[in-house]
């Protein structure tokens, strides 16, 4: 099975392809089809399902075969996102995925300290991270395209990328590569010492959870300092940098 995250857009081309529909009991399967014996082998099928939150993702017995049928579908597709930056402690994580594989490189803590921080010398760093991803995962040029989030984190990344010669499309990033690289982020946290790791996007109060880090550092300041982004505003006004 090869599962994705999809958006709208792509939902709607499978839905114009006018394969034969499957009966599906599911309240989260907004759409079910299965190959036509013709355009595809009728032992293949495709299911769209959508989450809560109104994100959408592709189970299909075969991708390869999907992407010969949608126009605009025949690249290798490789997504990017990041997880980290509004964390006060440790680097940022990039990660990629091709659909079935996971891949992550980091962003060292120290471009986001003193010097290298105030050169915004993390995103030539996060584009370096990203093009050796990319290409871990097998992208080639003029036969991939890189769908990555906006954050600034990755502004260089994507001019990296076309530079190389890779198709970019800037994109809300869900679903198998969201999940493991904050999961990952989660691990990586505890591996330098914090225990309780937040996610930013999704906890309902950043700030109590924030002060909470902050807290954290202050029981020892002398080493604990050195594992947290001094570059930030928060730290340099408290003369921490």
């Amino acid at each position: 099975m090869d599962t994705r995250p999809i958006d709208s857009e792509t939902y709607k081309m499978i839905e114009s392809l006018g394969l034969p529909r499957r009966d599906q009991p599911n309240p989260y399967v907004v759409l079910s089809v299965r190959g036509d014996g013709a355009r595809a082998p009728e032992s293949w099928n495709a299911t769209v399902y959508r989450n809560n939150k109104g994100q959408l993702k592709l189970v299909t017995t075969d991708l390869a075969v999907l992407q010969k049928l949608l126009p605009g579908e025949q690249k290798h597709i490789i997504q990017v996102d990041d997880s980290g930056w509004g964390f006060p402690l440790g680097g940022v994580m990039i990660g990629a995925t091709d659909g079935t594989r996971v891949e992550t490189g980091l962003i060292e803590t120290r471009y986001f300290q003193g010097e290298l921080f105030k050169a915004h010398a993390y995103l030539p760093e996060a584009a370096r991270i990203t093009l050796g991803l990319v290409k871990r995962l097998g992208g080639r040029p003029g036969e991939t395209r890189v769908e990555i989030c906006s954050g600034y984190v990755n502004s260089r990344s994507k001019d990296a990328l076309e530079k190389e010669g890779f198709e970019v499309k800037v994109t809300e990033i869900t679903g198998l590569l969201q999940d493991q690289l904050e999961r990952r982020y989660k691990e990586y946290a505890q591996s330098i010492g914090y225990p309780a790791y937040y996610d930013p996007k999704e906890t309902r109060s950043p700030a109590m959870a924030f002060k909470e880090v902050i807290k954290w550092i202050d029981q020892d300041p002398e080493s604990r300092l050195k594992i947290a982004k001094t570059g930030w505003k928060y730290f340099r006004g408290q003369g921490k940098s």
